[in-house]
């Protein structure tokens, strides 16, 4: 369950914590967060609702959380951006928000055609 790791670290949680709190042996937990062991239905349903999200996002069946569906996230693969991917990205949107679409669009093109230069 590689969620769960996840889950407990934005929760600031140790392993000892989130066992204590879960009412779950230590080592229990811990094999559950390696993958050594896989948790049974009610506990499934316990770990689920603690940390308030799916059984299917625990599982990993899901890639995106309650707060990134309910923000508008749509179910795309996942990346890392570095800091100026990031800055290009709120340049694009805010591009969008004050100029519309096709501000956007020429924003994009000015890339494309720098990758043509040689």
């Amino acid at each position: 369950m590689g969620k769960l790791r996840e889950l407990r670290k934005s929760n600031k949680l140790t392993i000892a914590q989130a066992a204590e709190k879960l009412k779950i042996p230590f080592e229990t937990y811990r094999s559950y967060e390696i993958g050594r062991n896989q948790a049974d239905y009610d506990t499934l349903i316990k770990l689920a609702d603690f940390f308030g999200v799916s059984i299917d996002y625990l599982l990993g069946r899901q890639e995106l959380s309650p707060e990134e569906r309910a923000a508008g996230a749509t179910n795309t693969k996942k990346i890392s951006l570095t800091a100026d991917e990031y800055e290009m990205l709120m340049v694009y949107r805010e591009l969008g928000e004050r100029f519309g679409k096709q501000a956007q669009k020429d924003y994009t093109t000015v890339g494309e055609n720098m990758l043509k230069l040689k």
